[in-house]
């Protein structure tokens, strides 16, 4: 039987990966591909800003679920969510659209109700509706409190106003301190004047009237000073220059509440001009859209090792990871190959040319990609350890498990063979990955099964371990 050239093989290869995308991608566009089998429950906000179709959804920091899709119903958000089989929701749960850390993703927490005493626990069933839902913070209310504000401040200045800057005002001040000292005269008059049928009550009362006398008497002292116009209350009664200029000031005050009215200056056109607070609106959106970007911006740093057993070496993977939306993301990567870097070298004798392949191990290698994820399904394209290629990642299990195949340095010729390697790679802990394949099975001298793991961290993580780890002296 003749034996199949490496060239039919590398088709072959090619062919069966072909078929394994196709049949992926058809997969992946089925309802509920990629999940685990679980039932649909409902929730209902006012504001979603920021959640997405696929978002998380935990409780007590676990997940449980992912967002199913979001849509508009009567002016609200119906947010639909899958939940895993083995999680019961009790009907009196409540939901709450969270952020994880300044820099994170919105995802939607479901935290448990209290029970009324006597109450039995019920569960949610399949397409029931989350009765209870937490709003969130909304700007436009703030600013419609701080115009409430404003309202109040211009009414108490205009009751001031109209209280002290009137001859009625200073009159009535006058009238009380009168009273008040006439009030201490009859007083000591009707002590003066008791019989003995008082003597009792007198007695009794003699500790108080003390009191009340020192009282008065330091009254009737405030009153005296203000007369002569001591004091702050004395000046502003008894100086004309001060009652001038707080008439004025709440002249100027009204002058300014007027203009504001009407529209002018800047807080006027802010306050009545409609385009204005138009504007306003808008660049408060704005910031609102820079915010929501800046949170699905995420960073992953990520170390992988791999044991070749037919060379009996290891080669070494340092990869950044910018991922500036849910499902886009940009790959740089570091390799450390103990084959090193191929390179062709022709010589000519006597007229012949032979080309003979060479290994530098004195240089690294390069990868910089870009990936776009539809669903559970990855594709990459760019530079694959120096060399051109595309690659496909297919995530399984709530993406604890996946599975890759690439394919670049596509050769041309029978001494430059097509570099494949597939392999697939399992979250054994947090940060920690094993992996298992085969690296370039159709070039017989480079061929070579392999495990390996993988350590991988967050942005988040990255910070917790700079802003904790202590700093050498």
């Amino acid at each position: 039987m003749p034996a199949i050239s490496t060239e039919a093989k590398v088709g072959l290869f090619v062919l069966i990966g072909l078929v394994v995308l196709a049949y992926m991608s058809f997969r992946v566009g089925q309802p509920g591909f990629g999940l685990k089998r679980g039932y649909d429950v409902s929730a209902v906000f006012d504001n979603v800003s920021g959640l997405e179709k696929g978002s998380a959804v935990q409780m007590a920091g676990v997940e449980i679920g992912q967002v199913e899709s979001i849509e508009l119903k009567d002016g609200k958000a119906v947010v639909k969510l899958r939940i895993r089989p083995d999680v019961r929701l009790d009907r009196n749960v409540r939901a709450a659209i969270r952020t994880h850390g300044v820099l994170g993703d919105k995802y939607l927490e479901v935290m448990p109700g209290s029970l009324i005493p006597g109450e039995k626990s019920a569960y949610l069933k399949e397409g029931e509706t989350i009765q209870y839902t937490e709003r969130q913070a909304d700007i436009d209310r703030l600013l419609s409190q701080v115009t409430l504000i404003a309202d109040d401040i211009k009414n108490v200045t205009s009751s001031l106003s109209n209280t002290l800057g009137t001859p009625e005002g200073e009159e009535s001040i006058r009238k009380i301190l009168y009273n008040v000292r006439d009030f201490s005269e009859n007083l000591n008059r009707v002590v003066a004047r008791n019989d003995e049928n008082f003597t009792e009550m007198v007695t009794n009362l003699k500790s108080a009237s003390k009191e009340m006398e020192r009282t008065f008497a330091a009254l009737s002292q405030i009153t005296d000073e203000v007369n002569q116009g001591k004091g702050t209350v004395g000046t502003l009664l008894k100086d004309k220059s001060v009652a001038d200029n707080l008439n004025k000031t709440l002249a100027a005050l009204n002058d300014i509440s007027k203009k504001i009215n009407e529209g002018r200056g800047t807080i006027g056109r802010l306050v009545n001009d409609e385009e204005t607070v138009d504007n306003l609106n808008e660049s408060l959106s704005g910031i609102s859209r820079y915010i929501n970007k800046a949170e699905q911006f995420r960073t992953f740093l990520s170390y992988r090792g791999e044991y070749l057993f037919d060379r009996s070496d290891a080669k070494n993977y340092l990869e950044l990871r910018i991922q500036p939306k849910q499902d886009k993301f940009y790959l740089l990567g570091l390799v450390s190959d103990p084959k090193g870097r191929r390179q062709t070298i022709e010589t000519t004798s006597n007229g012949v040319t032979t080309t003979t392949t060479e290994y530098n191990q004195d240089k690294l290698l390069f990868s910089a990609q870009i990936g776009k994820r539809f669903k559970d399904l990855v594709l990459r394209g760019g530079l694959f350890e120096n060399y051109g290629g595309l690659g496909m990642d297919y995530y399984m299990l709530n993406d604890k498990l996946r599975l890759t195949f690439e394919a670049f340095d596509f050769g041309r010729g029978s001494n430059r063979q097509t570099h494949v390697k597939g392999y697939g790679e399992y979250r054994l802990i947090k940060h920690v990955y094993l992996s298992a394949g085969w690296d370039d099975p159709f070039n017989t001298s480079t061929s070579s099964p392999f495990v390996g793991f993988s350590i991988k961290f967050e942005d988040e993580d990255l910070k917790y371990l700079l802003t904790t780890s202590p700093i050498p002296r």
